[in-house]
């Protein structure tokens, strides 16, 4: 709106109102919300100004926005103020329930993406340690034959899928964060929110965490299955096949 009407800061303004009075008022800073539907139509005055603007008295109040440090609170905080003082309140997330219904969207598509991305490189290590159990059948003969039991032979499989995990896991994750990183600094540019220049990236330890996680729980059931077949082999049988 200041770029609109070619304002700045220290300029006076007159304000008609409907019935036909003119207040002159001065612009004493700018303010910039980051939407453009907005910025492109709204200003701000105090209480006092806004109800001589309307004409009303100074009891007259629409409504009373509260901040609270955590969103999260804002409904169970709503639904109080309506007990305690008999009014109609409305939280954030009731207030913005299609953009809370699109983010949830976007989250679940994200999430089934990655567990399917999990998933198929399950099986891809599952597959690779089901042709190592093939290939190390004379070591798996040899082991047992030296007094390894089938659960000390079946720890080593898991063991080795575990490591491929934590190694596989913690990669990843620095590669991700690299990514993140260049995604971040990407120039990004709409006339709908002007204030943001690059593309916003949410960096927080619990998404670390939880690829970490799915990463090792998908690496040991790949590494599981393969493992008990090793365990059952009889040592007898693969040299006597050899």
């Amino acid at each position: 709106m200041q770029k609109k009407l070619a304002l700045k800061k220290g300029d006076y303004i007159q304000i008609g109102t409907i019935g036909g009075e003119i207040h002159a008022l001065k612009i004493i800073g700018l303010y910039q919300s980051g939407m453009s539907d907005i910025d492109n139509v709204h200003s701000y005055v105090n209480l006092q100004m806004a109800q001589r603007i309307l004409g009303e008295s100074n009891d007259f109040i629409t409504d009373i926005n509260i901040k609270l440090k955590h969103m999260e609170e804002s409904p169970a905080f709503a639904r109080a103020m309506e007990i305690k003082f008999n009014i109609t309140a409305v939280d954030i997330q009731s207030a913005n329930a299609q953009f809370e219904t699109g983010t949830f969207v976007r989250n679940l598509i994200s999430y089934a993406v990655s567990i399917t991305l999990l998933i198929v490189a399950g099986f891809g290590i599952y597959n690779i340690l089901n042709m190592l159990i093939y290939e190390k059948m004379n070591d798996i003969a040899i082991l047992k034959a030296t007094g390894f039991s089938g659960p000390d032979v079946r720890w080593i499989f898991i063991s080795q899928a575990i490591i491929i995990g934590i190694i596989g896991g913690v990669l990843g994750l620095i590669l991700g964060y690299i990514v993140s990183s260049i995604i971040d600094h990407t120039p990004f540019n709409t006339q709908a929110m002007p204030t943001i220049k690059t593309y916003p990236i949410k960096y927080e330890v619990k998404y670390y965490l939880i690829g970490l996680t799915f990463a090792l729980v998908s690496t040991f059931f790949a590494g599981y299955f393969p493992s008990r077949k090793a365990e059952k082999m009889d040592p007898v049988d693969i040299i006597r096949g050899q």
